[in-house]
């Protein structure tokens, strides 16, 4: 089975309608009807929320984070390992660390990161679908 890992810019591109929708939708159908994982880090959850909290408030950020959270999509939380491969992704790159997180995430599961983000392509042997970047 397909597995593959949401970052924040590929979550905000559903909730926006940006370009690149098309392929996340028809990735959650498959991920609705079990023919692919989809996981969504706890980190990229924590960046949805906290531009969330800036843009829209506390009422609709919950709102909308409670919708998200619906998705058929894990939510993968902090573990030994997965802190040791963030800190190894994050020291040979210059990713946030929000960005090292999802980027070991990915690694770890072997599965694709999907992103907007040409920050990743700094990340040998990442496995990943480019939405359309952001101009």
């Amino acid at each position: 089975m397909s597995a593959f890992v949401l970052d924040t810019s590929a979550i905000l591109t559903i909730l926006n309608r940006e370009d690149g929708i098309d392929t996340l939708l028809t990735l959650l159908e498959k991920a609705e009807d079990q023919e692919a994982d989809l996981y969504i880090p706890f980190m990229a959850l924590m960046e949805l929320e906290y531009l969330l909290l800036r843009r829209v408030g506390f009422e609709e950020a919950l709102t909308i984070l409670t919708l998200v959270k619906a998705w058929p999509v894990q939510v993968p939380e902090s573990t030994e390992e997965w802190c040791h491969r963030s800190a190894m992704v994050k020291s040979h790159t210059t990713l946030s660390v929000a960005d090292a997180w999802i980027a070991a995430l990915s690694l770890m599961f072997n599965a694709e990161l999907i992103h907007k983000d040409a920050e990743y392509e700094q990340v040998p042997d990442l496995p990943m679908v480019k939405l359309p970047y952001r101009v």
